[in-house]
């Protein structure tokens, strides 16, 4: 019998790239126990401190997801048939869509930056979705002001990755970042 015979797809380990891919992400800067942390500008995710995040697919509901569980049926995240995964773009720009003026919605600010993906990789019209990923190098923007912007610096380092401020506005970051 083949070596070949013996490994069913569903077995095999491997991940899609042996290196992580790096894109371009837009995150909110939330306040959470006394510090600030990344969140999605999308989801109500909190990206954790010191461990990657791992996606999990928040398009279906808590019980479908169980039943699946349960069933022994659960998808790959990302998903082909999904929009499930953690988003990076290549190029910045594309990330224009996802930057406004003035903090977002339940955001001290916003900032920019590179993400690493890694784990099982789509790839998608503008950058790919990922089911791991951690902040690469996080830019802070100028209209954060004064105090709160260093804070925002000396929080954000815990990231344990570089955080530089930008000279200008969030809403121009994509300019001054790249």
């Amino acid at each position: 019998m083949s070596t070949a015979a013996l490994v069913e797809p569903a077995e095999e380990a491997a991940p899609d790239f042996v290196e992580p891919l790096v894109a371009w992400r837009v995150w909110r800067v939330v306040a959470r126990r006394g510090s600030y942390r990344l969140a999605s500008v999308v989801k109500p995710t909190l990206w954790p401190v010191a461990d990657p995040l791992v996606a999990e697919c928040l398009r279906t509901s808590p019980l479908r997801t169980w039943w699946r569980q349960r069933r022994g049926k659960t998808r790959p995240v990302p998903d082909l048939d999904c929009v499930c995964g953690i988003y990076g773009a290549l190029e910045l720009s594309h990330v224009r869509q996802y930057l406004v003026d003035g903090p977002a919605y339940a955001a001290v600010a916003q900032v920019v930056g590179e993400v690493a993906l890694w784990g099982r990789v789509i790839e998608c019209e503008y950058g790919f979705r990922a089911s791991h990923g951690y902040p690469r190098r996080i830019y802070v923007p100028a209209d954060v002001g004064g105090r709160r912007r260093d804070e925002l610096l000396r929080d954000l380092a815990e990231y344990g990755v570089p955080v530089d401020p930008l000279p200008g506005r969030c809403a121009d970051a994509v300019s001054l970042a790249g």
